[in-house]
């Protein structure tokens, strides 16, 4: 990335704080990673014990908050039995006492997530990244929406 010396007109590196053409001092510019709006956590990856893939979850949802992440798809699975697993109901509960706490902003469940209900509606009006994957999300029980 380029910019130009405010004093000489030149076009100098961004990283600079010199001009090499006049020799005066020039703001340095930092480049900022782009923030990512919309992230996927998947919490069930490896098939790790409830309390693993709970504490996994509080750290992954702190990092991502850290970033400015503004959605996170929760993966946390259905559960092997076909009738909603532990590790599913965990994340569930962290993530409900979190939104009691109002330490998030929105929580939809992924049966409850579609273009067709009012909360999945909102939420992919809010943040439009979400209609990408609205195929795979939509009405799936392994999967929790989260605002931050």
């Amino acid at each position: 990335m380029m910019k130009i010396c405010d004093t000489c007109g030149n076009e100098i590196a961004d990283v600079v704080s010199v001009c090499p053409f006049c020799e005066h001092a020039v703001a340095v510019t930092f480049r900022r990673e782009p923030v990512v709006r919309v992230r996927t956590i998947n919490i069930e990856s490896g098939m790790p014990t409830v309390e693993e893939g709970r504490g996994r979850l509080e750290r992954k949802l702190d990092d991502a908050r850290q970033r400015g992440v503004r959605v996170v798809r929760v993966i946390h699975g259905w559960g092997s039995s076909g009738k909603g697993g532990q590790l599913r109901s965990a994340c569930r509960a962290l993530l409900h006492r979190e939104l009691k706490a109002r330490r998030l902003r929105a929580v939809v469940h992924g049966e409850n997530y579609s273009r067709t209900t009012g909360a999945g509606r909102e939420l992919m009006a809010r943040y439009s990244e979400l209609r990408r994957s609205e195929r795979t999300d939509a009405k799936n029980p392994g999967i929790t929406m989260v605002e931050l």
